[in-house]
C-alpha cells in the first residue's frame, strides 16, 4: 500500500451534556458573567450535502460519519435542570473534495472552561459574524462537552460543571 493510497481518519469522542428545556433568553442574559472563563474560540466551516456532512478546520477537509447513541437523561442533577447525555462519537475521514451542490454555514464557538487544562468545558455556538463580541453573540446552540468518557457523578465532575450551572440557573 503506498502512501497517496492513506486515508487519515479520527475517531472523535466527546461526550456532550445538554440542559433540557433551556431558554436561549436566559443564556444570553449570563453571558458577560461568563466572560472570565473564556478559553478559545474556533470558526468552523461546515458543509451539508445529499453526500453526507464535511467540515473544514485549518485548512483540512473531512467527511464526518456520525455513530448515534441513545441519550441518557440525569432528572434534577443540579437543582430542577435535567441533563441529556449524548455519547455519540464521529469518525472524521480527511478528504479532498466535497460535493458541488452543498449549503456552507461559518459557525463560531465560543469555549469556556475554569482553566485551559480542564476537561469539561461550555460550548456556545453561534453563526459566525465579524462584528462578534463575548458581551454582543447570539447563540444557536449551546452544551457541554468533555474528552471522552467522564463519570459525571465524580466528586469532581460536579464540582466543576456545577459552577457553570449555578451561573445558568
Amino acid at each position: 500500500m503506498g502512501l497517496n493510497s492513506l486515508l487519515l481518519l479520527l475517531l472523535l469522542f466527546k461526550m456532550k451534556l445538554f440542559i433540557e428545556n433551556y431558554s436561549f433568553s436566559n443564556l444570553t442574559a449570563i453571558i458577560p458573567s461568563l466572560k472570565k472563563y473564556l478559553v478559545d474560540t474556533k470558526q468552523i466551516l461546515e458543509i451539508t450535502s445529499n453526500e453526507g456532512q464535511y467540515y473544514i478546520d485549518n485548512s483540512k477537509v473531512y467527511k464526518i460519519i456520525v455513530n448515534d447513541k441513545d441519550i441518557v437523561i440525569h432528572k434534577k442533577y443540579y437543582n430542577d435542570l435535567n441533563l441529556l447525555i449524548d455519547n455519540s462519537c464521529a469518525v472524521m475521514i480527511e478528504t479532498n473534495q466535497i460535493p458541488n451542490y452543498n449549503i456552507e454555514i461559518l459557525y463560531k464557538y465560543y469555549y469556556f472552561a475554569l482553566n485551559k487544562s480542564s476537561k469539561l468545558r461550555f460550548v456556545i455556538q453561534t453563526i459566525y459574524d465579524i462584528a462578534d463580541e463575548i458581551n454582543n453573540i447570539d447563540p444557536i446552540d449551546f452544551y457541554f462537552e468533555t474528552e471522552g468518557d467522564v463519570e459525571i457523578n465524580n466528586i469532581f465532575f460536579k464540582d466543576e460543571i456545577n459552577v457553570f450551572l449555578s451561573l445558568l440557573n
